[in-house]
């Protein structure tokens, strides 16, 4: 039997429109995604795919929340939460 042929895989369809909120909507969701996962740490183009984001409002959100001291951009362009590098308290290090 003959496999049919699709016009392309799923892999290969347009993109994702991406999804249209309120800036202060999009911060609330990036930092609710920081507090669940303290850990978090990721590049630009890797929040742009988690959320769902177009380029310039996601390093606009990232960049805000930056500014407002929530998280940090590394020197190899990883955001991640201020918190998570500040050094731990010499009283739980022993």
């Amino acid at each position: 039997m003959p496999v049919t042929s699709m016009s392309a895989a799923w892999w290969q369809d347009e993109p994702v429109t991406p999804l249209r909120r309120s800036v202060p909507e999009w911060r609330s969701i990036v930092m609710d995604a920081y507090a669940t996962l303290p850990s978090l740490s990721l590049t630009r183009p890797q929040g742009q795919r988690l959320w769902g984001m177009d380029a310039p409002t996601c390093g606009y959100v990232l960049d805000s929340l930056v500014d407002a001291g929530m998280l940090i951009c590394t020197s190899t362009g990883q955001y991640c939460r201020a918190d998570a590098l500040r050094p731990i308290d010499p009283v739980f290090t022993m």
